[in-house]
């Protein structure tokens, strides 16, 4: 039976590492200061601490820093991940703006068909999508996918995640045959990444049994939720920060099923995760 709807949202698909980090133009630095790599990392540990008011000023002042040097690799690095950041806390005017500007950098300096470039269009499509643009998404989704496709082989990781925030913005937009076959096409090209690809795959099931729900087809919610349990407990999944992530991100969708239970038990591994970062001896 499904119960009373609560304040939640389906979880998007990312791989760590971030995809806008490992897809910077250059990852060096001409004034001897740290790489965006490494400033990446920083923000990195950051959200690994759930210091999400200092992970914005960190974004915020680095971002500031490579405009003033007009640094526009760096800057279009930092606004992927500005793009994710605001996504995910609803903060749906500076997240438009880094989706406008980060676009706008892209096509300034002809990347369009860089995977540079499609990593932009992807995580702009995604923000997009989150805050209600989904039909305005879908043409940025099908450039990520002409600029992965001339660069990067099928089984890319980076496919994966397209494929998966793809089948949310069909689904949105009503398209549940679509959807399904992107969430499919998705958890294909993770089952052969495993084991490093088993949060997302557990994000995907937890998905399907949303889009199974919208499409009445109940008997299969179940099926689902049981299978992205199961890889929450698995021990091949390392208890970090991208697990605490997504722990929090799936509970609310396993209580609005009713499983009370594993949404009590990933909030607090969540909570326990984070907890224990930040009381790390250097952090």
């Amino acid at each position: 039976m499904i119960l009373e709807k609560e304040d939640w949202e389906e979880p998007e698909c990312c791989f760590r590492p971030h995809i806008a980090a490992a897809e910077a133009v250059h990852t060096g630095s001409a004034d001897g200061g740290p790489s965006v790599r490494e400033v990446i990392q920083g923000f990195d540990r950051l959200l690994d601490r759930d210091a999400k008011r200092e992970a914005a000023i960190y974004l915020e002042d680095w971002m500031a820093r490579y405009e003033e040097a007009g640094d526009w690799a760096s800057q279009i690095t930092i606004l992927n991940e500005m793009m994710g950041f605001y996504r995910n806390s609803g903060e749906r005017e500076k997240g438009l703006a880094a989706v406008e500007k980060g676009l706008a950098l892209v096509g300034d300096h002809g990347l369009s068909q860089t995977v540079t470039g499609g990593t932009t269009c992807l995580n702009a499509a995604t923000t997009m999508k989150a805050f209600g643009k989904a039909a305005e998404a879908m043409p940025y989704y099908d450039q990520a996918f002409r600029a992965y496709g001339g660069s990067l082989p099928p089984g890319d990781y980076r496919f994966g995640g397209l494929f998966n925030n793809m089948a949310l913005a069909w689904e949105d937009l009503g398209e549940y045959r679509k959807a399904e076959a992107y969430y499919k096409k998705a958890m294909d090209i993770m089952e052969a990444l495993r084991p490093g690809s088993l949060l997302e795959i557990a994000v995907t099931w937890v998905n399907l049994a949303v889009l199974y729900e919208k499409a009445g087809r109940e008997e299969e919610i179940d099926g689902c939720l049981e299978k992205a349990v199961e890889i929450f407990r698995s021990g091949e999944v390392p208890r970090d920060g991208y697990y605490a992530f997504n722990c929090r991100k799936c509970a609310e969708t396993f209580g609005h099923f009713g499983y009370f239970r594993i949404k009590k038990e990933l909030t607090e591994a969540a909570d326990r995760i984070y907890r224990e970062a930040g009381e790390e001896p250097g952090r």
